[in-house]
């Protein structure tokens, strides 16, 4: 009959199939851990060769391996949870934010908190017309994904230079702001800004282009006087939304318009090592055999 007659032939090419694609799979996955074994040789020895002339010249100071430390946290509170007796094994961990912030022993309150945070914000992190840079504190540092920690002096000669309101008129931040009840000296503030690049952007003449950023969580801490001792921006919550493929803070607008810096940090949130994609092809190699959580389970 047709039907017994083609079922062994179709099970027969889907037995080919699967063996094709697990042969495919590990010998991309070998020649791509090869290639990243080189690559790690080649990297290890430019490594060694800069610390070499770093060790001579005494340069290197807060490059992307050699980073200066940053602030240790000043104040935490101990989480209370909404529930006093949450059942056994429960892991979510409800808190009771009003009562955690109850014991806070930092003396601003976290209404006069959040105020200070967009007034820092308004002045563009001190670095607007009429500002002097006062709202930031001496110690203070820039910390974002890839850039910092800055001093206070290079984060405003950076950012100063940026004139961001210049480049993007209609920039909106389109924030939302909470301080932290586990950090009570830290106001967390969410974004996903917006606007239209119609001036000049670090050399950028005007492109006219839409930027939409991704969802942003961004922080600002203050010291007892009010002033912000650390910012920390540009961290993506989500790289699907925007179009910048995940790519926070100016690095981000940079790329909104179509002018990404020359590496891959400032090109996409994620760019996967051949070492990862290796793995992966690994575990999809696995799968047509029964393994790995993608494989098919037999009933």
């Amino acid at each position: 009959r047709p039907h017994s007659a083609t079922t062994p032939g179709l099970a027969s090419r889907g037995k080919m199939g699967a063996v094709l694609s697990v042969c495919g799979n590990v010998s991309t996955a070998l020649v791509l851990l090869s290639s990243d074994a080189l690559c790690s040789l080649v990297q290890t020895a430019s490594h060694c060769l800069v610390d070499l002339v770093d060790f001579i010249c005494g340069s290197g100071k807060n490059t992307v391996r050699k980073k200066i430390a940053w602030h240790e946290q000043r104040y935490s509170n101990a989480p209370i949870y909404a529930n006093d007796k949450p059942s056994k094994g429960a892991s979510l961990g409800d808190l009771d934010v009003e009562k955690t912030m109850a014991q806070s022993k930092f003396p601003i309150a976290p209404e006069k908190l959040i105020q200070r945070a967009k007034e820092v914000l308004a002045s563009e992190f001190g670095t607007g017309a009429g500002f002097d840079g006062t709202c930031l504190a001496d110690d203070f540092q820039f910390v974002a994904p890839i850039v910092g920690p800055l001093s206070k002096r290079e984060f405003m000669q950076a950012f100063g230079s940026f004139k961001l309101r210049d480049a993007v008129p209609d920039l909106a931040d389109n924030s939302w702001f909470q301080v932290d009840p586990l950090e009570p000296n830290r106001v967390w503030f969410f974004s996903r800004a917006t606007g239209t690049h119609t001036g000049p952007l670090m050399a950028i003449a005007a492109t006219g282009k839409r930027i939409e950023m991704p969802p942003q969580a961004q922080s600002m801490l203050f010291n007892e006087k009010g002033e912000c001792y650390t910012l920390t921006v540009g961290y993506c919550m989500d790289k699907r939304i925007g179009n910048t493929e995940g790519v926070g803070g100016v690095f981000g607008i940079v790329k909104a318009v179509g002018k990404a810096l020359p590496f891959p940090e400032a090109k996409r949130l994620y760019t996967p090592s051949q070492r990862y994609e290796a793995f992966e092809r690994v575990a999809k190699a696995g799968e047509p055999l029964g393994f790995g959580p993608g494989a098919q389970r037999r009933s």
